[in-house]
């Protein structure tokens, strides 16, 4: 079993990548899918996806406090299921080389590790380094592939920048910081080839994969590197809540809600997302750092997704303002109290 890493801050589009490189390359795989929170919302976007198995952890942080209970799950999977490959996301706070030295732990001659990759949001990237400017250091140093999301959205000088700051980094890395849609099949399959001791022979860069501005994609001379003494993810104060059995009168109140989330009514909630009804239809959320959109969603028949689900990260969050706003139960309650429900009087107000 070879096992592949794909690693960035949260909402950079791990889980969109993990997809994208299962419908290119039709490999076995079975995904290790580290959720932050109880709710398993990117596992089930995964389930959905024909060529994938999910082996689900939401209990602990793999690089920190949950990296026993990962390392028996690797050799379970190894030894139960036996895949081809197992590729694994963290959580979008985890240290890359403390993963990394975890699966070393655990690696024999039937479980070896392929070159690691991060993945960096090109909308977001600017401000959330600047916050958390340890985790986003440590996986792109770490990493031997830096992949750019969202390439589309970002500007030629934006990518330049982000380019530039990767190399300064890291200057060993491969970057691709062009469209996923211009990569060949053959670039996703090498991922899957490049042995981090140096047996495979990796991406190529030989007009394989280029960059938005033509630059090749840079290869990378030496194996990952680790950080010594690199903090865990739990150090970094990072707080989170799961709530299900949520709805919102329509639509409107989503869109509403989804402003002042970003505003900071709630907290400084860097990632959320979810599904519910809202009304008559329900509807999706993705929110990164200070964008959000929505989706229509189809519930899953009383099966995975069925259920209204949400999940708040950050390093604080007003939950009971959360509860109030999302939760029926919790909203119809503070009717009774003697003040008024604030948030729903604000989003009758601003609609």
């Amino acid at each position: 079993m070879r096992i592949l890493v794909v690693s960035g801050f949260l909402g950079a589009g791990k889980t969109t990548f993990i997809q994208e490189l299962a419908r290119r390359t039709g490999r076995d795989f079975v995904v290790y899918e580290n959720e932050y929170g109880q709710a398993d919302i990117d596992a089930k976007v995964l389930s959905e996806t024909d060529e994938l198995s999910v082996w689900e952890s939401t209990e602990n942080c793999i690089c920190c406090t949950g990296k026993q209970d990962f390392a028996t799950s690797v050799l379970t999977i190894a030894n139960t299921l036996d895949p081809e490959y197992l590729v694994v996301e963290p959580t979008g706070v985890a240290r890359l080389s403390s993963i990394l030295d975890n699966i070393d732990q655990v690696s024999y001659e039937r479980i070896s590790l392929l070159a690691p990759l991060a993945i960096v949001d090109a909308t977001a990237w600017v401000r959330q380094r600047g916050r958390f400017e340890e985790i986003y250091l440590d996986q792109v140093r770490t990493a031997n592939t830096v992949v750019v999301s969202k390439a589309q959205l970002a500007g030629t000088g934006e990518l330049a920048e982000l380019a530039a700051w990767v190399q300064g980094v890291s200057p060993d890395a491969r970057l691709v910081d062009g469209p996923w849609d211009e990569l060949s099949d053959a670039w996703f399959s090498g991922l899957l080839e490049d042995d981090l001791a140096g047996g495979g022979a990796g991406p190529s860069a030989a007009g394989d994969a280029r960059g938005a501005a033509g630059s090749p994609v840079r290869a990378r001379a030496s194996a990952g590197r680790r950080l010594a003494g690199a903090p865990s993810a739990a150090d970094d104060g990072f707080d989170s809540l799961s709530l299900s059995d949520l709805s919102l009168p329509s639509e409107s109140h989503l869109l509403w809600f989804l402003d002042a989330l970003v505003a900071g009514v709630f907290g400084e909630v860097v990632r959320a997302k979810g599904y519910l009804p809202c009304g008559g239809q329900w509807l999706r959320f993705d929110v990164v750092d200070r964008m959000w959109q929505v989706t229509g969603y189809e519930p899953g028949g009383g099966g995975a997704g069925s259920e209204p689900t949400a999940v708040f990260i950050g390093p604080s969050i007003r939950r009971p303002w959360l509860r109030e706003v999302l939760v029926p139960l919790v909203r119809d309650a503070s009717a009774y109290r003697n003040q008024s429900p604030r948030f729903e009087i604000s989003a009758r107000q601003h609609l």
